[in-house]
């Protein structure tokens, strides 16, 4: 674990960080609903893994005080990257050798073997030149 890095349980299962991942300097993981991170997972430096989130549109409460609300929990496969400041939502799997841009929002699920990046992330190749591809956007 790298310097200043944040880790929050949650009232699902918590922050579990499988064997060998790397979590960078000032990295932020709030388990909310739940955050599994995969074996040999690389976390830039500054990257927000968000489990949960809460019911802005509440029709009495500001967003502060509104209750939870949750779209499931976030999974990093395997052997998956994250650039430096990128930002998972609540609910989102990111597949084994995936990688993801620096500065990318990742809100859908991405495929195994693919770069994705921006904001919303999209796929835009596979991970390696040799690999057989269709675009997911």
């Amino acid at each position: 674990m790298g310097e200043g890095v944040i880790l929050v349980g949650g009232q699902g299962q918590g922050v579990t960080i499988g064997p060998e991942a790397q979590v960078n300097y000032y990295a932020v993981i709030l388990g909310g609903s739940g955050v599994v991170v995969g074996a040999r997972v690389m976390i830039g430096p500054h990257c927000v893994l968000a489990g949960g989130s809460h019911d802005f549109r509440h029709p009495t409460l500001p967003a502060r005080f509104a209750p939870s609300v949750s779209q499931g929990t976030i999974v990093i496969e395997p052997d998956v990257w994250l650039g430096a400041h990128v930002t998972v939502t609540d609910g989102v799997t990111i597949g084994a050798g995936a990688v993801i841009g620096a500065n990318s929002v990742v809100t859908r699920d991405v495929p195994a073997g693919v770069v994705a990046l921006g904001s919303p992330a999209r796929v835009v190749g596979p991970t390696r030149p040799d690999a057989a591809f269709a675009s997911a956007a």
